[in-house]
């Protein structure tokens, strides 16, 4: 069995068009990623915020770097920045083909920096923030959908 890993990036979206547009592709985004997931078992986060998408996936290392190598070349983003590649033990999205986090029109969070000037960061440590940010908003917002559809 090969090893699992994750692999956190960021990204400033190519998406020309008002808010409607972008969420309506980023909502095309998930439901292709949702299904070529399931077949290939690989599971993440994706979040959009103030025209940038973070997002972790996991998976086999074989899957996992041909689905980022598919990425990279997706016109849809440009500016793609490895935060973190690492092999893990276990899935920390591992009930998800690939969860929604957000998506925001303004800047929720300071990613702008990490595009611009990865040098000037501690990567490690950021990729390892943005991990656990992901999973907090997902986490999150499961529960406020579960509060909303529970009578």
């Amino acid at each position: 069995m090969s090893s699992l890993s994750q692999i956190a990036y960021i990204s400033r979206s190519a998406i020309v068009g008002n808010q409607h547009t972008v969420e309506n592709e980023i909502t095309r985004i998930l439901q292709v990623a949702q299904s070529n997931n399931r077949a290939k078992n690989i599971t993440g986060a994706l979040l959009y915020s103030g025209g940038y998408f973070c997002q972790v996936i996991e998976g086999t290392q074989e899957d996992i770097e041909t689905l980022f190598e598919s990425i990279q070349m997706d016109a849809r983003h440009m500016a793609v920045t490895v935060l973190n590649y690492e092999q893990i033990a276990t899935r920390q999205f591992g009930d998800w083909q690939m969860a929604l986090a957000g998506i925001e029109e303004s800047l929720r969070f300071h990613v702008e920096g990490l595009v611009d000037d990865a040098t000037q960061i501690k990567v490690q440590e950021s990729a390892r923030d943005v991990v656990n940010t992901l999973y907090k908003l997902v986490m999150q917002k499961q529960h406020i959908f579960t509060q909303r559809t529970t009578p």
